[in-house]
């Protein structure tokens, strides 16, 4: 009787001893409010927190800033782009994408996972959130942002009744998304 005792608690020693995992963190709903370009000419998406306040801007590049206003705007390409290309190869593995969460900033860049779901089990991808954002729009996923990037990088706004935000735009982008310098929109 004491050997077996001994055993059940020599066996269930590595289950006492693992790290407990930390709690999810919470992560928010967010929907793209706009891309644009500030003063420099620099694309900037807007993600805009569906049951609040905040804004998030993300400077992107060009060609992915493109990609997303050619999305929000219901305006495809004459030729498919990289995001429409993945997302077919998405569908043709038969796998769907989840959702796309934008997980932290660090040293001013932001990362994100996009989570993909195929023959029953989840993968998750790191991306750069510029990607996941299209990616996200042209398979109508959910994009997320966790909870400590809003607190470090987002910007609390007046809110409209509709609940939509009142006039905000970074510094230096005109609210229909043209660059005050130069007057056009460069996507």
């Amino acid at each position: 009787m004491a050997r077996s005792v001994a055993w059940c608690l020599l066996l269930s020693l590595p289950l006492a001893c693992a790290q407990a995992k930390p709690p999810p963190e919470p992560e928010i709903p967010v929907r793209v409010g706009t891309v644009a370009i500030d003063q420099r000419n620099a694309p900037v998406v807007i993600l805009e927190e569906e049951d609040g306040p905040r804004v998030l801007p993300i400077w992107i590049g060009t060609a992915e800033a493109s990609s997303i206003a050619s999305q929000i705007n219901d305006q495809p390409p004459p030729r498919p782009n990289f995001h429409d290309m993945a997302r077919r190869v998405i569908q043709q593995l038969d796998a769907e994408v989840e959702r796309v969460v934008v997980t932290e900033l660090r040293q001013g860049t932001y990362y994100a996972l996009l989570s993909l779901r195929a023959n029953g089990r989840l993968i998750e991808i790191d991306v750069r959130p510029s990607d996941g954002i299209a990616l996200a729009l042209r398979t109508e996923a959910p994009i997320m942002v966790r909870a400590s990037v809003f607190e470090e990088a987002g910007e609390a706004l007046e809110m409209e009744e509709s609940g939509r935000p009142i006039g905000w735009f970074p510094r230096g982008v005109q609210p229909d998304g043209r660059s005050p310098a130069t007057g056009s929109l460069n996507l």
